[in-house]
C-alpha cells in the first residue's frame, strides 16, 4: 500500500486500541468499587450459616452493565411510564435462587446478615428489605405468624457475633417468590429457601416491624438515610423493569450526589420514576 494509505490505517489501528482500553479499564474499576461497596454494607449481602453458627458472606458477581443506572434510569421513566403506572412486576425468575417444594409447611428465607460492630449497639435498619418489600406490595408483611399466601413475617436472630434476618411464610411457593425478589431487587444479594428448622441460629427470634404502622408511605425513607433512598431508587427501578442493568443501588451508594435521591421520598414507585426522569 502507498505511504499514505498505511499511515491512515495504522491511524486507526491505534484509535481502535485505545478504545479497548477505555472500554476494559472502567470494567475492572466498577468491578473493584463494587466489591469493596459489598464488604462495607452489611445490608446488601446475606450468608449461609453454618453448623457452628458462622456466617459465610456471599454476593453476586457484580454485573457489567451496557448502561450506567442513572442512565437506566431516566430512560425507564422516560419510555415505560405505562408499566410505572401498573406498578410492580408480580413475577420474578426462580432460577436464581435454590428453590424448596411449594407445599413446604415451614419454610423460610435468610435475607440477610449484619456483622455487630464493637464501638456501636445500633442494631441494622434493614433499609434495603423495606424498600424491597415496599416496591413489591404483592407481599403483605403481618406481625403473627403467616396464616395465608403471600403473607410474610420478619425476625432477627442475634447470633453473637452477627445479626440474622429471616423471613417464614405460609408455604414454600411464598418463600421461593420472596427469594426470587429479594435477589432481583438487592442483586448483591444471596438468599437463602429452606423447609423446616433454620441451622446455625441461636436464641430466640426477635420480630422486626419491618413495615411502619399506618399508610405505606410511613416506610419511606428519611431525606437524611442515604442508603435507605438508594434502596428505594433501586428497588423501583428494578421492580418496575427487571432488564435495568448493572447494579443501580451500589452505584447510589458509591455516587449518591449523581442520583435524584429526593425523588426516593415519593409514592408510589411510578412518582419515584416520574421525578427521576425530570429534567
Amino acid at each position: 500500500m502507498t505511504a499514505d494509505v498505511a499511515l491512515r490505517f495504522h491511524g486507526r489501528m491505534t484509535h481502535a486500541r485505545r478504545l479497548s482500553l477505555l472500554v476494559l479499564f472502567p470494567s475492572f474499576a466498577l468491578l473493584a468499587c463494587e466489591q469493596a461497596a459489598i464488604r462495607s454494607d452489611p445490608s446488601a449481602g446475606s450468608a449461609t450459616p453454618t453448623a457452628t453458627g458462622a456466617a459465610t458472606t456471599k454476593a453476586a458477581d457484580p454485573a457489567k452493565p451496557a448502561m450506567t443506572a442513572t442512565a437506566a434510569m431516566t430512560a425507564t421513566a422516560v419510555s415505560t411510564g405505562a408499566a410505572a403506572t401498573a406498578g410492580a412486576a408480580t413475577g420474578y425468575p426462580l432460577t436464581a435462587i435454590k428453590t424448596v417444594a411449594d407445599s413446604c409447611a415451614s419454610p423460610a428465607v435468610i435475607m440477610a446478615t449484619s456483622p455487630k460492630s464493637a464501638t456501636t449497639t445500633d442494631r441494622p435498619g434493614w433499609q434495603w428489605t423495606r424498600q424491597a418489600m415496599l416496591a413489591n406490595q404483592q407481599f403483605k408483611v403481618v406481625d403473627g405468624d403467616p396464616t395465608a399466601s403471600m403473607q410474610v413475617k420478619f425476625s432477627v436472630y442475634d447470633n453473637g457475633t452477627y445479626y440474622a434476618l429471616v423471613a417464614t411464610c405460609k408455604d414454600g411457593l411464598t418463600c421461593n417468590q420472596l427469594a426470587a425478589m429479594y435477589k432481583a431487587i438487592v442483586r448483591s444479594s444471596a438468599p437463602q429457601v429452606l423447609c423446616g428448622t433454620v441451622p446455625g441460629m441461636t436464641g430466640s427470634p426477635q420480630s422486626v416491624p419491618m413495615m411502619a404502622a399506618g399508610d405505606a408511605r410511613a416506610s419511606l425513607p428519611e431525606k437524611s438515610d442515604t442508603i435507605g433512598l438508594c434502596a428505594r431508587l433501586s428497588a423501583c427501578l428494578i421492580a418496575t423493569d427487571q432488564s435495568t442493568p448493572g447494579n443501580p443501588g451500589l452505584e447510589c451508594q458509591k455516587a449518591p450526589h449523581t442520583f435524584k435521591t429526593s425523588c426516593a421520598t415519593r409514592f408510589p414507585c411510578s412518582e419515584v420514576l416520574s421525578c427521576a426522569g425530570t429534567k
